[in-house]
């Protein structure tokens, strides 16, 4: 089953890929690794808001981590294709967190679970959760992605 089709199955659809909004690129590949600039869980116009605290609904929070990562997947799939990303690296999740606010780690794990059911063990990866005062937009969760991928 190819990527696409494994996205399908999981009820899951890449965005239109996002366009930098700054002066920068959306990867960079370098030595066979594709570094994905950070992506805010915008969902078309939209961005799903922060802070986050102890009593944002979960699925809100879910719904930030899966919609970072399949930002990233787009680019990823624009700059070098899905079928090319040999294996997930890593992982780095901006948390815009409330006052008090400690499980950063939590709103980072919906964007590791898409990315473990998309590439099985190959989706598995180091990972960084931080937290920070704020994030473009207002964003909850802003998510770098390091990639393998093939080279030709």
């Amino acid at each position: 089953m190819s990527i696409h089709e494994k996205l399908s199955a999981l009820g899951l659809a890449l965005p239109d890929t996002p366009k930098p909004k700054g002066d920068y690129v959306p990867v960079t590949i370098h030595n066979g690794v594709a570094y994905v600039s950070g992506q805010v869980c915008r969902l078309g116009k939209e961005v799903i808001a922060g802070p986050v605290t102890d009593h944002t609904p979960p699925q809100s929070v879910m719904q930030a981590g899966q919609t970072c990562a399949l930002r990233a997947l787009s680019v990823l799939d624009q700059a070098v294709g899905l079928e090319n990303v040999e294996r997930i690296l890593f992982v780095r999740g901006f948390v815009y967190g409330g006052e008090g606010f400690q499980s950063f780690s939590k709103v980072v794990d919906g964007a590791s679970q898409v990315l473990i059911d998309v590439f099985g063990e190959h989706g598995r990866h180091a990972r960084s959760a931080v937290g920070v005062a704020g994030l473009p937009s207002g964003g909850m969760l802003e998510l770098e992605v390091i990639a393998a991928v093939k080279t030709p």
